[in-house]
């Protein structure tokens, strides 16, 4: 039989892992939205909504979703 500060510390490492696995789903995550913002400032600077710039957001907001689907599985 385990005892309990055995128990505690493997429960204490797998929080640990948990934690550090969100933490990289959550940076992927900043990294996209990111690229989001300023793919939108530069549409705003460049005042016109190109077929390029449609394509891009329609691909960094199909990431965008992907990355939070995976955080909310962690």
């Amino acid at each position: 039989m385990m005892s309990a500060d055995t128990k505690i510390a493997e429960l204490l490492t797998e929080l640990h892992q948990l934690i550090k696995q969100t933490q990289e789903e959550r940076s992927r995550s900043e990294h996209n939205l990111l690229n989001i913002q300023k793919t939108h400032e530069r549409m705003q600077t460049e005042n016109k909504t190109s077929p390029y710039y449609r394509t891009k957001l329609r691909g960094l907001y199909t990431t965008a979703k992907a990355d939070a689907e995976a955080e909310c599985r962690w």
